[in-house]
């Protein structure tokens, strides 16, 4: 089928530039006003926390290109719109604005300094922890757009989805939907949707239940792309998809989409199996992208620890097992980092693993 075939393409793509500005964009804001010596539709500040880092727009600059030369990384853009709020639309900076640089980053956590006697080498059965190579007191992201884009909401409340896609142009000969193709949605000016507006495509994936207690957490949703309305009729919107994470149907819902700061923090050395449990909540993995059974470093997981368990992006936390053995010690595996939050959940990236992993998997924040 036609979405097939362009589905494999448009996903390469997909993750680049066109996110920011490689794409036909909503109409400029207006009106522009005059600030200072340059014309603007913004209310830039004028004053700035002391030591902030500002950065004045020159012509030409993008926040893809700012968080490039300052961050070190294109796609950590999201981190400079949320730090600069004044900016309505990020396709539209203005020469002569100032933009605050200084995205926060979570302070590593004081470590103790123990000394342990390391067991007999010989008596280690298990491979040594794999390991992302960083540079100690270095703050450095905990994944990519694509993690925090492209992975699952849990949700209680489907009302938090007002809007669906209902049809597309080439409904008649297509199946599924990728960049580039244009579709149809439920809300209209109406209901307050207007040319420009963003969402995020969400597809139901069904309800969770926690691996071990049974108990019902949520409705799972996979987050499969993203799409921007080009104009507005009643009770209907012409959109466009801009991003396709996986091949988006007939039926996904919408949110209505805001920018997901990639997290940065700051690697503290990992738990080994010496170190005692820390005394901090504990929670289980209840979701591994796409259902995988085993997952290794780089996957994606889910956990049942969220902002109401004092969790918060750019944490980190030690991934172990209980170990068969009654009264034994428990079995480190390595160590996640939380990519986003929610009330009762978070998603979080294997940054460091031994072997492999799986649902019901315990973790220990850091």
């Amino acid at each position: 089928m036609k979405g097939s075939i362009r589905f494999g393409i448009g996903i390469l793509v997909g993750l680049f530039p066109v996110l920011v500005a490689a794409q036909t964009v909503a109409p400029p804001p207006r009106p522009l006003h005059l600030v200072g010596d340059h014309w603007t539709p913004y209310n830039p500040p004028t004053e700035f926390p002391e030591g902030a880092r500002v950065h004045t727009i020159v012509k030409g600059d993008t926040l893809w290109d700012l968080a490039k030369q300052y961050l070190g990384d294109p796609y950590l853009w999201p981190q400079i719109w949320e730090r600069n709020p004044y900016i309505r639309d990020s396709h539209w900076i203005y020469p002569g604005d100032p933009v605050v640089i200084d995205v926060a980053v979570q302070p590593a956590p004081p470590v103790e300094e123990k000394e342990v006697t390391p067991p007999p080498t010989e008596v280690s059965a298990q491979p040594p922890v794999e390991e992302e190579a960083t540079t100690e007191g270095e703050a450095v992201p905990l994944g990519s757009t694509a993690d925090v884009y492209c992975f699952a909401v849990l949700s209680n409340n489907e009302s938090e989805f007002p809007f669906s896609i209902v049809s597309a142009e080439t409904t008649e000969y297509q199946d599924d939907y990728s960049e580039g193709d244009i579709v149809y949605i439920n809300g209209g000016t109406e209901e307050g949707v207007a040319a420009g507006d963003r969402f995020f495509i969400l597809s139901k994936k069904g309800p969770l239940d926690h691996p071990i207690s049974g108990a019902l957490m949520g409705t799972l949703y996979r987050q499969v792309g993203q799409l921007r309305v080009l104009c507005s009729q009643s009770h209907s919107s012409i959109c466009e998809i801009t991003l396709a994470c996986d091949p988006i149907a007939l039926g996904d819902v919408l949110k209505p989409f805001s920018p997901i700061p990639v997290p940065l923090a700051v690697r503290t050395p990992p738990m080994t199996r010496c170190d005692s449990p820390n005394g901090k909540p504990t929670g289980y993995v209840v979701y591994q992208k796409d259902g995988i059974v085993t997952a290794g470093t780089d996957n994606l997981v889910m956990v049942d620890l969220g902002s109401a368990d004092g969790v918060y992006p750019g944490q980190f936390a030690t991934l172990f097992h209980d170990n068969p053995a009654a009264g034994m010690p428990r079995i480190v595996l390595g160590e996640v980092g939380i990519l986003t939050v929610g009330e009762h959940y978070a998603t979080a990236r294997i940054i460091a693993t031994r072997g492999f992993s799986g649902v019901g998997e315990r973790v220990e924040l850091k």
